[in-house]
């Protein structure tokens, strides 16, 4: 089953009362009175245009058609999802490969989190090489960290493919390191251990 370019509309007849949003296809049918014509495991909406998967469930009433195409398969692949990597292609679904736009927006995005990771993790080290309070490990886990960050800063996204991410100093390397992170609410409050 297939509807097309679904829409909004009004009918003159509203069979489900005038607090429900009504849809239609291109060719005029209505959504919900097809409902029982989609048979198959799956509903997607997907990308008239493009036919990109941007919504997908079992139970078809569940989807919010307005904008799309709305197709029903028996079967999904692994791994499918409504992230924009995958088509319906007339009969099946593929991955989809982004391009070099998206690829670029996508590292960047990625970058951007590992930073304020990292940038995270120094604030609370840095404040105790600051004070003078911090301990060895923790001056040793600092300097990791901001490696990795100055790391992370040099990567040229401007290719955004094989892109070489450096990794982030383990949790192995925190724990032997002896590091903890401790929030003080109180001088007589206990120490509160936030890494275990």
């Amino acid at each position: 089953m297939e509807l097309k370019n679904v829409s909004c509309y009004s009918p003159d007849n509203m069979p489900y009362g005038h607090g429900v949003q009504y849809f239609k296809s291109e060719d005029g049918q209505d959504f919900y009175e097809s409902l029982n014509l989609f048979t198959k495991k799956y509903t997607l909406c997907i990308e008239p245009d493009t036919g990109i998967i941007r919504s997908m469930a079992e139970d078809v009433s569940s989807l919010y058609p307005a904008g799309f195409t709305v197709v029903d398969v028996d079967e999904l692949p692994d791994g499918v999802d409504i992230s924009g990597d995958w088509l319906f292609e007339g009969e099946k679904i593929v991955p989809r490969i982004p391009t070099q736009g998206e690829r670029v927006a996508k590292a960047k995005f990625k970058k951007a989190a590992l930073m304020q990771q990292a940038s995270t993790v120094i604030a609370p080290l840095q404040d105790a090489v600051d004070l003078d309070m911090a301990t060895d490990a923790e001056k040793a886990l600092l300097l990791s960290w901001k490696k990795y960050r100055v790391l992370l800063n040099r990567i040229d996204l401007s290719a955004a493919t094989d892109i070489d991410w450096p990794d982030p100093p383990s949790e192995t390397n925190r724990q032997n390191h002896g590091f903890k992170a401790v929030i003080h609410r109180h001088p007589d409050d206990p120490v509160i251990d936030q890494m275990g």
